[in-house]
């Protein structure tokens, strides 16, 4: 599965907003030393991670960056050409060598653990275990979302929205809004110490394109789940737009619910 460019572009400062400081902040710490650090992002999209770390430390990244996506990791070697970037088109579904091609102090991640199955999620903390690497998971979905002003059809929306989230994205059944509570609880049992914090997004009238593009998002989810209520979703998603066009009056807002985590070896 991935994501196009305008989408992570779109919800990019919203991310960056959403993103726990106090874990973010023990993130920091571990970067340290005279060397440069080296870290390795999986799924890393047009490197979101790089520009939300490197604004907070002034300390030298060597970065390892590892997407299946060709063009998402193009944007990204143009994105960051001040940066030390090197880049590994991979499927990790397949394989978890990419992950440890380059050596690295810290492995990172964003948004991506919601899309992977239970069997992928206990192999990866096995192999993190196995090299002793700590991890850190940015915006991983828990299930929580929802709209404002409340209107007809929400709920039916959110749940159909969330059981697609279990749906494969690649990976076998996607854990979904189980994805953060299971990776700490894989973590734990592997002898890490896991700190964690909620990291919600938070977009309001300011944030209408990124609204439309979620809300589209979660209509084109709910149709894949339920196709005999398509045209109850479609009136919904009309109700919506109307409420962001008048953004003035409505003062549309939406949440999503996310889970921040760094995990620690203790040995």
């Amino acid at each position: 599965m991935s994501f196009s460019a305008e989408w992570l572009a779109l919800r990019e400062p919203i991310d960056h907003a959403a993103r726990d400081a106090g874990i973010l902040a023990a993130v920091i710490s571990l970067i340290k030393g005279e060397t440069p650090a080296r870290i390795t992002d999986i799924g890393s999209g047009t490197g979101s991670t790089i520009r939300a770390i490197e604004k907070e430390t002034k300390h030298p990244i060597a970065w390892h960056l590892v997407d299946n996506d060709a063009a998402l990791l193009k944007v990204a070697t143009a994105e960051s050409q001040n940066a030390d970037v090197k880049t590994s088109l991979a499927d990790l579904s397949t394989s978890l060598d990419a992950v440890f091609a380059h050596d690295c102090d810290l492995v990172t991640t964003s948004a991506f653990l919601d899309l992977v199955s239970t069997e992928w999620l206990s192999g990866f903390v096995d192999a993190l275990k196995k090299h002793k690497k700590p991890f850190y998971a940015a915006l991983t979905y828990d299930g929580r979302a929802g709209a404002m002003p409340p209107i007809g059809h929400d709920d039916i929306i959110l749940n159909a929205f969330n059981a697609h989230q279990r749906t494969d994205k690649g990976f076998g059944p996607a854990l979904g809004p189980d994805a953060a509570d299971t990776a700490i609880e894989m973590f734990s049992e592997a002898g890490y110490e896991v700190f964690h914090s909620l990291s919600d997004w938070q977009a309001g009238p300011a944030d209408i394109p990124f609204q439309r593009m979620l809300l589209e998002g979660w209509q084109q989810a709910a149709n894949e789940i339920r196709p005999d209520l398509a045209g109850d979703f479609a009136d919904w998603y009309d109700m919506r737009q109307k409420l962001l066009i008048d953004a003035e009056n409505y003062h549309p807002s939406v949440f999503v619910g996310h889970i921040d985590f760094l995990a620690l070896p203790t040995q």
